[in-house]
């Protein structure tokens, strides 16, 4: 490997979808990266899908940062004449029609479209074309890109109305780009603030879907981060081949499998929860040692969930006061990822770390695309992402109005941080409708409620034992229709073509 490799490899890369006409005619496109500062950048004409610009120590740790460029705007390829004799021939009424042509021009211009039902039927007749796949990629991150520009001006109206000083505020933001990203992040407190700003406020549930489950995403990895890098770093721990018998261990339960090797199981808990990570890792991995559930179906009160949660929080508070905590996945605290490099070096690396396969690789696999990457389904980790459901969701439940006020959260704004509205709205009833067992959500109480919640979220294995199935990003709504079988498109396509009119 060339030295300009190496060192293009240790760049973050920072993707962004660039207007039509900012494409084409040249301009400026304000950029805001994972440190939490925002630049602006110019953009040159004719600029063409892929292509990159390079800003010199704008990164976390004064790292270089590429932007990577995506754009609607190509001059070999008609992409919206592509879309719109995708739209031309779909069976649908001429008036849905014209409606998926307006939505798809405001995608393009880089814009957000009120509309949110034909984007989804807009999504669902591009996404499934195979006529041209590049057509189909590209469309998937300007539709994505069209949803996140609500989602970041909800973030940012929140920070102006708040008391934070500047440095949290930039923290804040940061984290945003993180979890946009798919990646890791490098403080939990901050998440859990970032979480109950997007829960508490007035974006669509959809909106809010997309946003949370990337948070959850995040929290996983950033739970797997710390825990495999203790099993891969600990002393105690002398022999290679019992090293690797404890990481099967790990990865057993991580997807919500029972561990036979009892004594194994004894050495992950001891060396977990008396270690150093983050009380809310060592949660996350209580929760998948010993998995909240509805108790073979019986109905069991939202706030008795909340109430576990915490009670687990709680005692691993209490048994983690004899040493010191880490808070951040900083690399301040000197921690390596199992690959052996610093945590830092993944916000945004172009590496992939191996350990994060089993969660369906995601966006770490293709460089920090994450939620502008349309869909993509994970199918490992089930109980983990679950578990991180579940403290994410008790973390803003518990959050009082004096952290709300703060934060820029005005007192009866948004839905009602009970575990059960915070629940109902976590499965997005309006973009769903129904959930896997043919009930409506919103008639779901107690574990039942919960279940559909961690269902939406892709933690199945949390509440149920089941597969996790996670569909990140634009399409969501469709693949949910879809129930994961797309052997009856039409009935699907007139689904979600009904919800123009609903």
């Amino acid at each position: 490997m060339t030295q300009s490799n190496m060192e293009f490899r240790q760049d973050e890369l920072h993707h962004i979808f660039v207007p039509y006409q900012t494409a084409s005619q040249g301009g400026t496109q304000k950029v805001t990266l994972r440190s939490g500062k925002s630049y602006e950048v110019n953009i040159p004409a004719n600029t063409t899908e892929d292509d990159k610009l390079r800003l010199r120590n704008c990164g976390l740790q004064g790292n270089n940062v590429v932007l990577v460029l995506h754009t609607l705007f190509d001059k070999t390829i008609n992409i919206e004449k592509s879309v719109d004799l995708l739209i031309t021939t779909v069976d649908i009424k001429p008036e849905s029609k014209q409606r998926c042509r307006k939505v798809y021009q405001l995608i393009k211009d880089g814009k957000y479209s009120e509309c949110l039902a034909a984007q989804d039927l807009l999504d669902f007749i591009v996404f499934p074309s195979e006529s041209n796949s590049l057509v189909c990629l590209r469309y998937k991150i300007a539709s994505q890109s069209s949803r996140l520009i609500k989602i970041e001006e909800c973030i940012e109206n929140a920070l102006a109305a708040s008391n934070l000083e500047e440095t949290k505020k930039q923290s804040i933001r940061g984290i945003y780009q993180c979890i946009r990203a798919g990646e890791g992040i490098t403080d939990l407190d901050v998440l859990n603030q970032l979480d109950s700003i997007i829960q508490n406020s007035f974006l669509l549930n959809e909106l809010k879907q997309v946003y949370f489950q990337y948070s959850v995403i995040s929290r996983a990895i950033t739970a797997d981060l710390f825990i495999v890098n203790l099993i891969d770093n600990s002393p105690t721990i002398t022999s290679s081949i019992y090293r690797a018998e404890i990481l099967a261990a790990y990865a057993t339960l991580r997807d919500g499998k029972q561990v036979s090797d009892k004594a194994c199981l004894h050495s992950l808990d001891s060396l977990i929860l008396n270690s150093d990570i983050p009380d809310d890792c060592k949660v996350i991995y209580k929760l998948m040692r010993e998995p909240v559930t509805s108790h073979k179906g019986k109905s069991q009160e939202d706030d008795d969930i909340i109430g576990k949660v915490k009670k687990v929080h709680d005692s691993v508070k209490r048994a983690s006061v004899v040493v010191p905590t880490a808070t951040k996945v900083a690399t301040t605290i000197g921690a390596k990822a199992g690959t052996g490099a610093a945590f830092g070096t993944f916000f945004g690396g172009a590496s992939t770390n191996a350990t994060l396969a089993l969660l369906g690789g995601g966006s770490v696999a293709t460089g920090g695309l994450g939620m502008l990457g349309g869909l993509a389904v994970a199918t490992g980790g089930a109980a983990l992402i679950g578990a991180a459901a579940l403290v994410s969701v008790a973390s803003v439940a518990q959050m009082d109005s004096e952290e709300k006020k703060n934060l820029g959260i005005a007192a009866g704004v948004g839905v009602a941080t009970s575990a059960a509205a915070v629940g109902t709205a976590w499965a997005a009833i309006s973009a769903f409708g129904v959930a896997g067992t043919g009930t409506a959500i919103s008639t779901l109480s107690g574990a039942a409620a919960y279940s559909a919640a961690m269902a939406a979220l892709g933690g199945v294995g949390v509440m149920t034992g089941g597969a996790a199935v996670v569909a990140f990003g634009a399409g969501f709504a469709a693949w949910k229709f879809l129930g994961g079988n797309k052997n009856d498109p039409k009935r699907i396509l007139k689904q979600l073509e009904a919800k123009l009119y609903s």
